[in-house]
């Protein structure tokens, strides 16, 4: 986890939500974590304190945590090929594990972001199977 990664996605994050660093620390109640991140005062913050900013910014802690690509146009065919095989590739499997919303969502997002990145036209059903047997099994 790079100090650099989280202090960008929490400025994007303030703004796309049009916030200013105080409310979010306002919103935490914990000092001022997000001030202190954004100047660089804090490299290393504890996962509770992520934890926080991400429920106080509505998203996951991986939005924080994770590099984000500069992708911004949706590739509708991809995307739309990634969610139909990451599903019937895990349907089968959804007699023995539960899967979540977000367990899902993970597997699309990871999957979409791969065939991106080796602009490949249809999602890699090896990658889609190498993903759920690294997480399920």
């Amino acid at each position: 986890m790079s100090h650099a990664v989280i202090k960008n996605n929490i400025n994007r994050l303030l703004q796309e939500k049009n916030w200013r660093v105080a409310d979010i620390d306002n919103k935490i109640g914990h000092g001022r974590p997000v001030n202190n991140i954004v100047r660089g005062t804090s490299k290393n913050p504890t996962i509770t304190i992520l934890q926080l900013i991400a429920q106080a910014l509505n998203v996951e802690i991986q939005d924080l945590l994770l590099e984000q690509s500069d992708i911004t146009k949706v590739d509708f065919a991809l995307l739309s090929d990634t969610y139909t095989k990451v599903i019937q590739e895990i349907e089968p499997l959804s007699q023995t594990i539960t899967f979540t919303q977000n367990n899902v969502t993970l597997l699309v997002k990871e999957t979409y972001e791969y065939s991106l990145k080796l602009q490949l036209e249809y999602a890699d059903i090896n990658f889609i199977n190498w993903l759920v047997k690294k997480y399920y099994t």
